[in-house]
C-alpha cells in the first residue's frame, strides 16, 4: 500500500514547509485583523467578485432564457462560492490548502456550459455533467503526487497571466467593445479613465484608504455614472422587482439526460479550471512565505482536493462550477491583507447575498464602465504575479517554448473569440486553449528534460576548481536555479577537497538532471568517505583528519535531498540528490 501510504503524507498538513512572514504584509495569515478594516476588506472582496457574477448570469442564458431561471442560477452559485471559500480556509485535516483565496464561478468552465446549452442541456443535466467534472478533478488530486512535473512554474505562471488576459477580455466585452456590443458614449469613457485613477491614486496614497482603493475607486466610479446618466436602463426595474429574502431552489441532478459531447467539454475544461487553481494557490503562497522558492505541493494538493468536492457539490445543487477569484487574490497580495478572517467574514457575506436576491441585483445592474474599470486595474497585477511565476527558474529553451506555447495561443482565443465559439466551444476562452496548451507542451516535452554530462577530473589540488568550472558551466547550459548550481557547486568543492587531501586522485563525476532534480555521482578508488557529521561543532575543524571529514561532508550535504554510497568496482560511488 504504498501508494495509499504516499497519498495519506501529501495530505498531512504536518509536512507542510514553515513559512516566514514577509516584511511589509499589512495582515498575515492568522494576524488578528480589526473588525471594521476586516468586514470593509471584505466587502472590497465582494465587490470585485461580484464582477464575476456576470459569468454565472452568461452562463445562464446559454442554458435558459428565462429570467426567474437565471436569477436562481446565479443564487445557487454565489452558495457553492461561499462553500468553495469555507473549505479552502480550513487548516486541519486533510481538505483545504488553508490559504485565503476568495472564490468565483470558473471562467474555464464558462465554455463548458454553452457546449451543454447548444446541445440542449438543462440545468439539471450541466448539473449532473458537473458532478461527475468534480469527481475526476478528485482523483486527479489524488493521483498528483508529482505536482510539479504535471504543472510546473512555467504552465502556473502562463496560467495567472491568462487569467489576467481574461479579464481584459470580459472588460472590453463589458464596455462594448467587442463585436456586437453597445459602443460606450463620452460619458461612459471618462468613468472608466476617472474611476481607474482613482484606484490608483487610492492605492498610492499611503493612508489607510490603499487597501480598499478598489472599494473607493468602483464607488466613485458608481456615484460619476449616476451623475453623467451612465448607469443601465431599467436597472431600478430589476431592483424593485427582486425580493429580499429567498430560499435558493436546487436542481436535482439528472444523470439521464448528459450528453457525450458537453460532457468532454467539461472534462477538458477541467485542466484549464486545476491549472488555474494551481495558480491561485501559489499566487498567495508565494505572497504569504518570504522564504519561498519552490511551490510546497501539500498545501496545493489539499486544495485541489477541497476543489474537486465543491465542484461536485456545485452540481448536486445544480449552481455553476466555483474555483479560485484571482483577481480578488491578486487584490489581497496588492494591498498586502493576507489574514484569514477577512475572507472568513467575505464567505459569510457571500452566504447572505445567496439568499438575498435584491442585494445580488444590486451588483449585478452596476455600470458597465465601473466593472469594466475594475477588471483593467486587478488584471495588471495578476499579469506581473504570472510572470514572476513563470521565472521563478531560469527559462532554458524547453521552458520557453512551454511558455511561448501557452501564452500564444491564448492570445489567440483572446483575439479570435467568435471563431473558438463557433468551432471549438470548450476552446472559447484564453484560460482554456492556453492552459490546455501550456499542459500539454509539458507533458509532451518531459522525455526531453533528462540530460547527462560526464567528465573526468585530474589528480592534485586543481580537481576542485575543474569541477567548479564544469559545474558552472552546466547550470547555464541546463537552466539550473541559481540556488541548486551554489549547492552543487559547494557540494563537488568540500568532497573534492577531502578525496585530495586523501591523495586520491582520478575521480570520475557524472550528473543527470530530470524535470524537478539534480542528480551528482561521484567514482573514485579508495574506501567510502565518513558519514556526515550530525552535529557539526566547530572545533571538528582542528580534530582528528575522520572528525574533520564529516564535519566537510556535513558541508557538503546538508542542502541535498539525499547521500549515500556504495562500493563499486574498484573503488567506491557516492550519489547527492538535490531539488531544482
Amino acid at each position: 500500500m504504498a501508494w495509499w501510504s504516499a497519498l495519506a503524507q501529501g495530505l498531512d498538513r504536518g509536512a507542510d514547509r514553515r513559512m516566514e512572514r514577509p516584511k511589509g504584509l499589512v495582515y498575515w495569515l492568522d494576524s488578528p485583523s480589526p473588525p471594521a478594516s476586516s468586514l470593509v476588506l471584505a466587502l472590497q472582496h465582494v465587490a470585485v467578485q461580484s464582477v464575476y457574477f456576470v459569468l454565472a448570469a452568461a452562463t445562464a442564458s446559454a442554458i435558459s432564457g428565462d429570467p426567474a431561471d437565471a436569477t436562481r442560477f446565479l443564487c445557487l452559485s454565489i452558495l457553492t462560492v461561499a462553500l468553495w471559500q469555507a473549505l479552502q480556509l480550513l487548516t486541519r485535516g486533510p481538505l483545504g490548502s488553508g490559504y485565503p483565496v476568495p472564490a468565483t464561478h470558473a471562467p474555464a468552465m464558462l465554455g463548458a456550459y454553452a457546449a451543454a446549452g447548444a446541445a440542449g442541456a438543462g440545468f439539471a443535466a450541466a448539473g449532473a455533467m458537473v458532478v461527475v467534472a468534480g469527481l475526476a478533478a478528485m482523483l486527479l488530486s489524488l493521483a498528483m503526487r508529482r505536482l510539479r512535473v504535471l504543472i510546473p512554474n512555467e504552465v502556473a505562471g502562463v496560467v495567472v497571466m491568462l487569467i489576467g488576459v481574461s479579464l481584459l477580455l470580459l472588460a472590453t466585452q463589458l464596455f462594448g467593445l467587442q463585436p456586437g456590443g453597445a459602443a460606450p458614449g463620452p460619458g461612459g469613457v471618462a468613468v472608466l479613465l476617472l474611476s481607474i485613477l482613482a484606484m490608483v491614486a487610492v492605492a498610492l496614497s499611503r493612508t489607510p484608504a490603499a487597501r480598499i482603493s478598489v472599494l473607493v475607486g468602483g464607488a466613485f466610479g458608481v456615484a460619476l455614472s449616476l451623475l453623467l446618466g451612465e448607469v443601465p436602463e431599467q436597472a431600478g426595474a430589476v431592483v424593485a422587482a427582486s425580493p429580499w429574502f429567498a430560499l435558493p431552489r436546487p436542481w436535482a441532478p439528472d444523470f439521464a439526460a448528459m450528453q457525450p459531447a458537453p460532457l468532454a467539454a467539461f472534462l477538458l475544461a477541467l485542466v484549464a479550471a486545476k491549472a488555474s487553481a494551481v495558480g491561485g494557490f501559489l499566487m498567495i503562497q508565494r505572497a504569504a512565505d518570504a522564504g519561498w522558492t519552490r511551490p510546497d505541493a501539500p498545501p496545493v494538493q489539499r486544495g485541489l482536493l477541497a476543489n474537486g468536492l465543491a465542484v461536485a457539490l456545485a452540481g448536486l445543487v445544480g449552481g455553476a462550477a466555483p474555483g479560485p477569484a484571482t483577481a480578488a487574490a491578486g487584490l489581497s497580495v496588492a494591498t498586502g491583507t493576507l489574514a484569514r478572517r477577512i475572507v472568513w467574514i467575505g464567505t459569510g457575506v457571500l452566504v447572505l447575498f445567496a439568499f438575498c436576491p435584491k442585494l445580488v441585483a444590486l451588483f449585478v445592474v452596476a455600470p458597465p464602465a465601473v466593472k469594466a474599470a475594475t477588471l483593467i486595474y486587478v488584471s495588471g497585477y495578476i499579469v506581473v504575479q504570472g510572470a514572476q511565476l513563470a521565472t521563478v527558474r531560469l527559462l532554458d529553451a524547453r521552458r520557453s517554448a512551454i511558455a511561448a506555447l501557452g501564452l500564444g495561443a491564448g492570445l489567440v482565443a483572446a483575439l479570435a473569440p467568435a471563431a473558438f465559439a463557433a468551432k471549438l466551444p470548450a476552446l472559447a476562452s484564453p484560460l482554456a486553449l492556453g492552459a490546455l496548451v501550456a499542459f500539454l507542451a509539458n507533458l509532451a516535452t518531459l522525455p526531453l528534460v533528462t540530460q547527462r554530462a560526464e567528465i573526468r577530473l585530474d589528480a592534485g589540488p586543481g580537481a576542485a576548481r575543474q569541477a567548479g568550472e564544469w559545474a558552472a558551466g552546466l547550470a547555464g547550459a541546463w537552466g539550473l536555479k541559481p540556488q541548486t548550481a551554489r549547492q552543487m557547486d559547494r557540494a563537488l568543492l568540500e568532497v573534492l577537497e577531502v578525496l585530495t587531501e586523501r591523495g586520491i586522485g582520478g575521480v570520475a563525476l557524472a550528473a543527470r538532471r530530470g524535470e524537478d532534480r539534480l542528480e551528482l555521482l561521484l567514482r573514485w578508488p579508495g574506501a567510502a568517505l565518513p558519514a556526515p557529521a550530525a552535529r557539526p561543532r566547530p572545533e571538528d575543524l582542528l580534530g582528528p583528519a575522520e572528525a574533520q571529514e564529516a564535519f566537510a561532508l556535513w558541508l557538503a550535504t546538508r542542502d541535498a535531498l539525499g547521500f549515500t554510497q556504495r562500493a563499486a568496482e574498484g573503488g567506491t560511488e557516492a550519489r547527492l540528490v538535490f531539488e531544482d
